[in-house]
């Protein structure tokens, strides 16, 4: 999809959606990735601490100067389709002017066999042996990981969307207890679970020894 096959979703008005609400959250307006010629600064966008934009125009306006601030410049027609994009499809895509009686057809999320492992050597980081004061520390590396691993090449555009969506939603704390940390992990970890019945803390707790 671009602004050539939907030039009404394109310009300088608010993006158009439809919705008992008229409008996403908040929240919701906040663009997710940036463009290519960006991608270094991923992870510095997705855990940047600021206010959240009240509109598509004030999103697209909030990753322009963030870009021109670390040196990348980009047609905003190229921001404007990564909003689009976001905002009319990934959830919705009913709700966009312009996608009546349309099909959609989004990608599925793959299986990822590494992530297993990976999440079992994440809770074993936040062990009974973590110093008060390297707590954040270690969260931090935790998010890190995760974080490369769902960009790596054997990782997943879709998930990796999501994953940032949620570290938007609840960056890691700037001071955190063990037992906070390990609620906050495990809250992360029942995020990624899409359609998949949460696990208990309980469970977690008992298997990685937290206690």
């Amino acid at each position: 999809m671009s602004c050539a096959q939907f030039p009404q979703l394109c310009g300088q008005a608010a993006i158009k959606l439809r919705g008992p609400l008229a409008l996403p959250p908040t929240k919701g307006w906040r663009i997710i990735s940036v463009p290519e010629a960006a991608a270094h600064l991923q992870s510095a966008w997705s855990t940047r601490q600021a206010a959240f934009p009240t509109g598509s125009k004030s999103a697209i306006l909030e990753m322009q100067q963030f870009l021109k601030a670390n040196g990348v410049s980009v047609p905003i027609s190229v921001i404007q389709e990564i909003g689009i994009e976001q905002w009319c499809e990934a959830d919705k895509p009913t709700r966009c002017i312009g996608y009546r009686n349309k099909r959609i057809v989004t990608a599925s999320k793959p299986k990822l066999p590494w992530a297993k492992d990976l999440w079992e050597t994440t809770n074993n980081m936040l062990n009974n042996e973590v110093l008060p004061e390297d707590v954040v520390a270690t969260l931090n590396n935790i998010v890190d990981l995760l974080t490369t691993a769902i960009n790596g090449p054997e990782g997943c555009p879709i998930c990796a969307e999501h994953w940032a969506t949620h570290l938007a939603a609840n960056p890691v704390p700037e001071t955190a207890t063990l037992d906070e940390a390990r609620h906050w992990l495990w809250a992360r970890h029942n995020d990624t679970r899409e359609g998949k019945t949460p696990v208990p803390y309980e469970e977690i707790a008992l298997k990685f020894n937290w206690n």
